[in-house]
């Protein structure tokens, strides 16, 4: 039996109002009025307890910056697929300053799913000095402050950093503003998906900081997943279409993952493996991660003394791509191995990533480049018709020097430069488009074409293909892999070919390995195959001996 428990309405809401930092407010839908505290309507010079359409006056004072954001938020409310939200946003107070507010709000249905009352909990973030002003979020200051709190009470915590695969893609495509209203949706997202006991901060650039108490692995897993899939599909903010995938690291709070440095540093360790992976995916620390990273450290030394030592141990190899209407040799790719003593033959999947994210791409891409130009050169006297496919990284495009050392390494070397194929993987294409349409003009100048790498992979493929057209563009081998079954894969090369020849592209696809791949694609009209079946990447010796060495110079 409940115990008896009396108590004035009014004078239990002047009580709570009274109690707490957060401005209350009680709505009912159906008279359309709102209760509202007194340090609400201090704050906002609103005279009266009971106000006639308070949500609507409300929205007036919002940011017109923040305003879709709010919307976005409450529109599982109005579908009817959620009864609570949670949105930070800015607000214009009595005195005409922009103030951050995090406005909690709880739904009240009848049988039929009408909207009844809302009750709202309003935190006033303005007014503390720690709060991100891009997002509304607490910042990185609070996230250690609060970590090393939870840590001094012994709370079994764990701690997630997250960020947005490719956001400077967004911010090339677009614009930094854009980014940042896409930070905002982000934030308002993920501050939705978590439960009340987690916080979530605004860190460095595009990465989230959680920390959650008492959580089970498996919890946080589902939180993770469910703010990845409301980004699952493309989404439009201002007339502009953007797409977000997250990687995610975590770490729990034990016995060897004891401070805040250690958490941290264990979730980034994840977080990298995560991205490593393949991005879009979580993952939680565990010892061996850090004996990955020690390895990735490592590798990066013995790269910095390759390069010092005139690039030894690198090496090209090439990979024949022939034309799809005979079978003959058209050319080869380029194609970068490195092999260390300490370690054997390292994965270009492992040790270009490293390359570009410590810029040392730069004159590993130079060497290849003067490389693959002699190469080609000597061979096209066994084959005048010869392609060379050269492959450069989005971060050589930002070498202010890369376009004058293309220009006096064709001179130097002397090479009819209509036999040169520059390759782009779709990440160049997202750039700045100015910068790139630059560097292109100046590419087909000196008369060579230029390629588009793993189409079809990328961030909007089509759209970028429009803005800054390629002269080949070479479909990835992932449309390959289940051809055999797969009327999608089938359907999409198609479509590629015919789309590509209507606007004078020239097509390859990559990744061709079985006779049976070989049939089905041999009445798409492509123009060029590339892959095991016609052969695996070869030192230039052996790519000589396999395809020259009967010829006459």
């Amino acid at each position: 039996m409940k115990p008896a428990f009396d108590f004035d309405v009014n004078d239990l809401y002047f009580a709570l109002s009274a109690s707490v930092d957060e401005y209350i407010i009680l709505t009912d839908c159906i008279s359309g009025y709102s209760r509202v505290s007194k340090a609400l309507r201090d704050e906002f010079d609103f005279e009266d307890e009971y106000i006639k359409d308070f949500p609507l006056k409300l929205a007036r004072r919002i940011h017109h910056d923040d305003f879709a954001t709010v919307k976005e938020a409450y529109r599982n409310v109005e579908r009817g697929m959620a009864d609570s939200y949670c949105a930070e946003y800015r607000v214009k107070n009595a005195l005409g300053n922009w103030i951050w507010i995090r406005e909690h709000s709880t739904i009240v249905r009848d049988g039929f799913g009408k909207i009844l009352n809302v009750a709202s909990a309003i935190t006033n973030l303005g007014r503390r000095n720690n709060t991100d002003h891009t997002t509304g979020l607490l910042n990185k200051y609070e996230f250690e402050s609060y970590v090393n709190l939870c840590i001094h009470q012994n709370l079994n915590i764990g701690i997630m950093i997250m960020n947005i695969d490719d956001f400077k893609n967004i911010n090339n495509l677009y614009s930094r503003q854009f980014g940042d209203n896409v930070l905002r949706i982000a934030a308002q997202h993920i501050q939705n998906a978590v439960p009340t006991n987690a916080k979530v901060f605004r860190l460095d650039g595009d990465e989230f900081g959680i920390v959650f108490i008492d959580h089970l692995k498996s919890d946080i897993k589902q939180i993770y997943s469910n703010i990845c899939n409301h980004f699952s599909t493309q989404r439009e903010y201002q007339g502009k279409k953007y797409y977000c995938t997250f990687s995610a690291g975590c770490c729990k709070f034990n016995e060897q993952n004891n401070t805040f440095d250690i958490l941290v540093k264990n979730s980034h360790t994840a977080l990298d493996h995560a991205k490593a992976k393949g991005k879009s995916k979580i993952i939680f620390f565990e010892q061996k991660l850090s004996e990955h990273k020690t390895r990735e450290l490592k590798l990066t030394e013995l790269l910095r003394e390759s390069i010092e030592n005139d690039f030894r141990d690198f090496e090209l190899f090439c990979q024949p791509q022939v034309f799809a209407s005979n079978g003959k040799l058209k050319g080869g790719e380029a194609l970068l191995r490195w092999r260390t003593d300490e370690f054997g033959p390292i994965s270009p999947a492992e040790f270009i990533p490293i390359l570009e994210n410590t810029n040392m791409i730069v004159p590993v891409g130079k060497w290849v480049f003067e490389r693959a130009l002699t190469i080609c050169k000597e061979w096209l006297k066994f084959c005048p018709d010869f392609m060379m496919s050269i492959n450069v990284s989005y971060i050589q495009l930002y070498d202010e020097n890369f376009l004058d050392f293309v220009k006096k390494t064709i001179k130097r070397i002397d090479i009819p430069t209509s036999h040169i194929i520059v390759e782009f993987t779709e990440s160049c294409f997202v750039t700045d488009k100015d910068m790139l349409h630059s560097v292109f003009n100046s590419i087909r100048e000196l008369g060579m074409k230029i390629a588009m790498d793993d189409f079809g992979t990328g961030y909007s493929s089509l759209e970028i293909l429009k803005e800054v057209p390629a002269d080949i563009v070479k479909i990835d081998k992932a449309f390959v892999r289940n051809i055999q079954s797969s009327k999608f894969d089938k359907t999409f090369i198609r479509f590629v070919v015919e789309l590509c020849h209507d606007v004078d592209i020239q097509v390859c696809l990559e990744g061709v390995e079985t006779c049976e791949e070989l049939e089905i694609i041999s009445q798409m009209g492509l123009d060029f195959i590339q892959g095991y079946y016609f052969g695996k990447p070869l030192d230039t010796t052996n790519f000589y001996e396999t395809f020259f060495r009967n010829t006459v110079a």
